[in-house]
Protein backbone atom coordinates (compact mmCIF):
# COMPACT_ATOMS: atom_id res chain seq x y z
CA UNK A 1 0.00 0.00 0.00
CA UNK A 2 1.22 3.35 -0.62
CA UNK A 3 0.15 7.16 -0.15
CA UNK A 4 -1.30 8.56 -3.64
CA UNK A 5 -1.06 12.36 -2.20
CA UNK A 6 -3.10 14.51 0.92
CA UNK A 7 -6.34 16.57 0.77
CA UNK A 8 -6.65 18.84 3.13
CA UNK A 9 -10.39 18.18 3.92
CA UNK A 10 -11.91 15.11 5.01
CA UNK A 11 -15.43 15.11 3.37
CA UNK A 12 -12.94 15.91 -0.16
CA UNK A 13 -10.77 13.26 0.57
CA UNK A 14 -13.61 10.64 1.09
CA UNK A 15 -15.32 12.05 -2.23
CA UNK A 16 -12.22 11.43 -3.77
CA UNK A 17 -11.52 7.86 -2.07
CA UNK A 18 -15.40 7.73 -3.37
CA UNK A 19 -14.25 8.26 -7.09
CA UNK A 20 -11.33 5.66 -7.21
CA UNK A 21 -13.80 3.25 -5.83
CA UNK A 22 -16.24 3.96 -9.13
CA UNK A 23 -12.82 3.24 -11.72
CA UNK A 24 -12.19 0.45 -9.64
CA UNK A 25 -9.00 1.27 -7.35
CA UNK A 26 -9.64 0.94 -3.35
CA UNK A 27 -7.85 3.43 -1.34
CA UNK A 28 -7.71 4.22 2.43
CA UNK A 29 -8.33 7.22 4.12
CA UNK A 30 -6.25 8.27 6.97
CA UNK A 31 -5.53 11.27 9.05
CA UNK A 32 -2.04 12.43 8.69
CA UNK A 33 -1.80 15.65 10.66
CA UNK A 34 -3.76 18.40 9.48
CA UNK A 35 -4.30 16.99 6.30
CA UNK A 36 -6.35 13.56 5.02
CA UNK A 37 -3.47 10.87 3.24
CA UNK A 38 -5.05 8.58 0.42
CA UNK A 39 -3.61 5.11 0.47
CA UNK A 40 -3.97 2.80 -2.66
CA UNK A 41 -4.11 -0.69 -1.90
CA UNK A 42 -2.22 -1.93 -5.38
CA UNK A 43 0.84 -0.27 -6.21
CA UNK A 44 0.49 -0.87 -9.78
CA UNK A 45 -2.53 1.97 -9.76
CA UNK A 46 -0.54 4.37 -7.61
CA UNK A 47 0.61 6.55 -10.93
CA UNK A 48 -2.72 6.95 -11.79
CA UNK A 49 -4.28 7.49 -8.14
CA UNK A 50 -1.72 10.13 -8.51
CA UNK A 51 -2.68 11.60 -11.99
CA UNK A 52 -6.45 11.31 -10.89
CA UNK A 53 -5.43 13.52 -7.48
CA UNK A 54 -3.97 16.06 -9.34
CA UNK A 55 -6.81 16.90 -11.51
CA UNK A 56 -9.23 16.70 -8.34
CA UNK A 57 -7.00 19.07 -7.03
CA UNK A 58 -8.00 21.68 -9.75
CA UNK A 59 -11.72 20.96 -9.61
CA UNK A 60 -12.68 19.21 -6.67
CA UNK A 61 -16.55 20.24 -7.59
CA UNK A 62 -16.56 18.75 -10.61
CA UNK A 63 -19.79 16.48 -10.86
CA UNK A 64 -18.19 13.76 -11.74
CA UNK A 65 -16.81 13.30 -8.24
CA UNK A 66 -20.43 13.53 -7.33
CA UNK A 67 -21.75 11.59 -9.72
CA UNK A 68 -19.40 8.85 -8.30
CA UNK A 69 -20.55 8.41 -4.89
CA UNK A 70 -23.66 6.57 -6.27
CA UNK A 71 -21.15 3.71 -8.31
CA UNK A 72 -19.39 4.07 -4.72
CA UNK A 73 -21.80 2.63 -3.13
CA UNK A 74 -22.62 0.54 -5.89
CA UNK A 75 -19.26 -1.28 -5.83
CA UNK A 76 -19.11 -1.45 -2.36
CA UNK A 77 -22.54 -3.32 -2.49
CA UNK A 78 -20.84 -5.46 -5.33
CA UNK A 79 -18.31 -6.34 -3.00
CA UNK A 80 -19.93 -7.49 -0.12
CA UNK A 81 -22.49 -9.34 -1.79
CA UNK A 82 -19.24 -11.20 -3.82
CA UNK A 83 -18.04 -11.78 -0.15
CA UNK A 84 -21.04 -13.79 0.56
CA UNK A 85 -21.30 -15.46 -2.46
CA UNK A 86 -17.35 -16.55 -1.70
CA UNK A 87 -18.28 -17.77 1.74
CA UNK A 88 -21.45 -19.64 0.94
CA UNK A 89 -19.93 -21.62 -2.27
CA UNK A 90 -16.17 -21.56 -3.06
CA UNK A 91 -17.01 -23.02 -6.79
CA UNK A 92 -18.56 -19.96 -7.22
CA UNK A 93 -15.86 -17.56 -6.75
CA UNK A 94 -13.56 -19.41 -8.63
CA UNK A 95 -15.80 -18.57 -11.56
CA UNK A 96 -14.56 -15.70 -11.34
CA UNK A 97 -11.35 -16.60 -12.62
CA UNK A 98 -12.64 -18.63 -15.53
CA UNK A 99 -10.71 -19.12 -18.41
CA UNK A 100 -9.95 -16.79 -21.60
CA UNK A 101 -13.32 -18.34 -23.32
CA UNK A 102 -15.65 -18.45 -20.68
CA UNK A 103 -14.56 -14.27 -20.13
CA UNK A 104 -14.12 -12.96 -23.98
CA UNK A 105 -15.54 -15.36 -26.05
CA UNK A 106 -16.52 -13.41 -29.13
CA UNK A 107 -12.82 -12.07 -28.97
CA UNK A 108 -11.10 -15.07 -28.68
CA UNK A 109 -12.96 -16.54 -31.72
CA UNK A 110 -12.22 -13.65 -33.63
CA UNK A 111 -8.51 -14.40 -32.81
CA UNK A 112 -8.82 -18.33 -33.58
CA UNK A 113 -10.23 -17.33 -37.20
CA UNK A 114 -7.84 -15.03 -38.19
CA UNK A 115 -4.45 -17.14 -37.02
CA UNK A 116 -6.42 -20.33 -38.83
CA UNK A 117 -7.14 -18.51 -41.99
CA UNK A 118 -3.27 -17.37 -41.30
CA UNK A 119 -2.40 -20.84 -41.63
CA UNK A 120 -4.31 -22.04 -44.34
CA UNK A 121 -6.85 -24.15 -42.21
CA UNK A 122 -9.66 -23.34 -44.39
CA UNK A 123 -8.60 -24.22 -47.73
CA UNK A 124 -6.45 -22.27 -50.66
CA UNK A 125 -9.51 -20.86 -51.59
CA UNK A 126 -10.90 -19.41 -48.32
CA UNK A 127 -9.16 -15.47 -49.04
CA UNK A 128 -11.01 -15.07 -52.20
CA UNK A 129 -13.88 -15.71 -50.97
CA UNK A 130 -13.44 -13.04 -47.84
CA UNK A 131 -11.76 -10.46 -49.76
CA UNK A 132 -13.61 -7.23 -50.78
CA UNK A 133 -15.47 -7.39 -54.21
CA UNK A 134 -18.76 -5.05 -54.95
CA UNK A 135 -19.79 -6.73 -57.97
CA UNK A 136 -19.76 -9.82 -55.52
CA UNK A 137 -21.59 -8.37 -52.71
CA UNK A 138 -24.35 -7.06 -55.17
CA UNK A 139 -24.37 -10.35 -56.01
CA UNK A 140 -25.52 -11.49 -53.30
CA UNK A 141 -22.45 -12.20 -51.12
CA UNK A 142 -22.97 -9.46 -48.59
CA UNK A 143 -20.12 -11.01 -45.79
CA UNK A 144 -17.59 -10.01 -48.27
CA UNK A 145 -18.39 -6.21 -46.59
CA UNK A 146 -17.02 -7.70 -43.13
CA UNK A 147 -14.63 -10.50 -43.71
CA UNK A 148 -11.35 -8.51 -45.00
CA UNK A 149 -11.12 -7.84 -41.10
CA UNK A 150 -10.14 -11.59 -41.13
CA UNK A 151 -7.16 -11.92 -43.31
CA UNK A 152 -3.95 -10.75 -42.85
CA UNK A 153 -0.46 -10.25 -44.89
CA UNK A 154 1.93 -11.70 -42.97
CA UNK A 155 3.45 -12.94 -39.01
CA UNK A 156 4.10 -9.69 -38.60
CA UNK A 157 0.59 -8.18 -39.39
CA UNK A 158 -1.18 -11.14 -37.71
CA UNK A 159 0.72 -10.72 -34.39
CA UNK A 160 0.30 -6.70 -33.63
CA UNK A 161 -3.38 -6.95 -34.84
CA UNK A 162 -3.73 -9.96 -32.56
CA UNK A 163 -2.29 -8.39 -29.45
CA UNK A 164 -4.48 -5.14 -30.14
CA UNK A 165 -7.38 -7.13 -30.47
CA UNK A 166 -7.18 -9.71 -27.60
CA UNK A 167 -6.18 -6.46 -25.17
CA UNK A 168 -8.76 -3.75 -26.80
CA UNK A 169 -11.35 -6.40 -27.58
CA UNK A 170 -11.22 -8.02 -24.08
CA UNK A 171 -11.70 -4.79 -22.41
CA UNK A 172 -15.09 -4.04 -24.46
CA UNK A 173 -16.32 -7.38 -24.71
CA UNK A 174 -16.31 -7.45 -20.55
CA UNK A 175 -18.26 -3.93 -20.73
CA UNK A 176 -20.70 -4.55 -22.94
CA UNK A 177 -21.47 -8.24 -22.77
CA UNK A 178 -20.84 -10.71 -26.29
CA UNK A 179 -23.99 -9.67 -28.16
CA UNK A 180 -23.17 -5.62 -27.83
CA UNK A 181 -19.66 -6.09 -28.79
CA UNK A 182 -20.98 -8.85 -31.63
CA UNK A 183 -22.52 -5.29 -32.93
CA UNK A 184 -20.43 -2.77 -32.11
CA UNK A 185 -17.88 -4.79 -34.11
CA UNK A 186 -20.10 -5.59 -37.05
CA UNK A 187 -20.75 -2.03 -36.84
CA UNK A 188 -17.05 -0.97 -37.47
CA UNK A 189 -15.94 -3.18 -39.61
CA UNK A 190 -18.54 -2.10 -41.90
CA UNK A 191 -17.19 1.86 -41.65
CA UNK A 192 -13.93 0.84 -41.87
CA UNK A 193 -13.79 -1.72 -44.71
CA UNK A 194 -16.24 0.54 -46.96
CA UNK A 195 -14.24 3.62 -46.02
CA UNK A 196 -11.19 1.83 -47.28
CA UNK A 197 -12.81 0.32 -50.39
CA UNK A 198 -14.58 4.15 -51.27
CA UNK A 199 -10.85 6.34 -50.83
CA UNK A 200 -8.53 3.32 -52.38
CA UNK A 201 -10.73 0.24 -53.72
CA UNK A 202 -10.88 -2.95 -53.07
CA UNK A 203 -7.26 -4.57 -52.05
CA UNK A 204 -7.08 -4.86 -48.47
CA UNK A 205 -7.33 -6.63 -45.51
CA UNK A 206 -6.65 -6.80 -41.90
CA UNK A 207 -8.33 -6.29 -38.36
CA UNK A 208 -6.58 -2.98 -37.44
CA UNK A 209 -9.52 -0.75 -38.75
CA UNK A 210 -11.44 -2.60 -35.91
CA UNK A 211 -8.78 -2.39 -33.09
CA UNK A 212 -9.01 1.58 -33.99
CA UNK A 213 -12.85 1.06 -33.38
CA UNK A 214 -12.86 -0.45 -30.08
CA UNK A 215 -9.65 1.78 -28.95
CA UNK A 216 -11.88 4.54 -29.98
CA UNK A 217 -14.98 3.41 -28.19
CA UNK A 218 -13.14 2.41 -25.37
CA UNK A 219 -10.92 5.96 -25.09
CA UNK A 220 -14.01 8.18 -25.81
CA UNK A 221 -16.04 6.64 -23.30
CA UNK A 222 -13.94 5.93 -20.88
CA UNK A 223 -13.34 9.76 -20.78
CA UNK A 224 -16.18 10.41 -20.39
CA UNK A 225 -17.01 7.81 -18.16
CA UNK A 226 -14.48 7.49 -15.91
CA UNK A 227 -17.17 5.00 -13.57
CA UNK A 228 -17.29 2.77 -16.97
CA UNK A 229 -14.15 0.59 -15.99
CA UNK A 230 -13.13 1.42 -19.92
CA UNK A 231 -9.78 2.71 -18.20
CA UNK A 232 -6.97 3.26 -20.72
CA UNK A 233 -3.25 3.86 -19.92
CA UNK A 234 -1.49 7.14 -21.31
CA UNK A 235 1.27 5.37 -22.95
CA UNK A 236 -0.99 2.96 -24.42
CA UNK A 237 -3.44 5.55 -25.86
CA UNK A 238 0.33 7.47 -26.89
CA UNK A 239 1.25 4.32 -28.35
CA UNK A 240 -1.78 3.96 -30.83
CA UNK A 241 -1.86 7.59 -31.77
CA UNK A 242 2.01 7.27 -32.34
CA UNK A 243 1.34 4.67 -34.96
CA UNK A 244 -1.94 6.00 -36.73
CA UNK A 245 -0.14 9.35 -37.31
CA UNK A 246 3.28 7.17 -38.70
CA UNK A 247 1.09 5.18 -40.95
CA UNK A 248 -0.47 7.93 -42.26
CA UNK A 249 2.15 9.86 -43.07
CA UNK A 250 4.00 7.10 -45.35
CA UNK A 251 6.49 6.57 -42.75
CA UNK A 252 5.12 2.64 -42.79
CA UNK A 253 4.39 1.54 -45.79
CA UNK A 254 1.45 -0.23 -47.82
CA UNK A 255 -1.61 0.22 -44.69
CA UNK A 256 -4.94 0.60 -44.79
CA UNK A 257 -4.93 3.79 -43.50
CA UNK A 258 -8.59 4.77 -44.79
CA UNK A 259 -9.49 1.92 -42.75
CA UNK A 260 -7.99 3.05 -39.33
CA UNK A 261 -9.60 6.23 -40.03
CA UNK A 262 -13.30 4.99 -40.70
CA UNK A 263 -12.69 2.43 -37.70
CA UNK A 264 -11.54 5.46 -35.34
CA UNK A 265 -14.21 7.70 -36.31
CA UNK A 266 -16.90 5.06 -36.15
CA UNK A 267 -15.82 3.71 -32.50
CA UNK A 268 -15.34 7.35 -30.90
CA UNK A 269 -19.05 7.98 -32.28
CA UNK A 270 -20.47 4.86 -30.95
CA UNK A 271 -18.42 5.67 -27.43
CA UNK A 272 -19.75 9.26 -27.11
CA UNK A 273 -23.63 8.15 -28.26
CA UNK A 274 -24.58 6.90 -24.63
CA UNK A 275 -23.07 10.48 -23.26
CA UNK A 276 -24.94 12.28 -26.07
CA UNK A 277 -28.66 10.05 -25.58
CA UNK A 278 -27.80 10.93 -21.71
CA UNK A 279 -27.07 15.33 -22.40
CA UNK A 280 -30.68 15.20 -24.08
CA UNK A 281 -32.71 13.10 -21.39
CA UNK A 282 -31.59 15.83 -18.85
CA UNK A 283 -32.11 18.53 -21.18
CA UNK A 284 -35.61 17.65 -22.40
Amino acid sequence: MRQAGTITTKSDAQRFADYLLALGITSKVESEGDEWAIWIHDENQIERSKQELEQFRHDPGDPRYKQAEAAARAARRAATEKKRQAERNFVDMRNQWASPWRRRPVTMVMIVACIALALGAFGSSAEAELMFSMPDIQEGEVWRLITPVFLHGGFIHLAFNMYMLYNLGSLVERKLGPWWYVLLVLFVALVSNYTQFAARGPYFLGMSGVVYGLFGYAWVRGRLEPHSGLYLRPEFVMMLLIWFVLCAVGVIGNVANWAHGGGLVAGAALGYLPHLLRTLRQNT
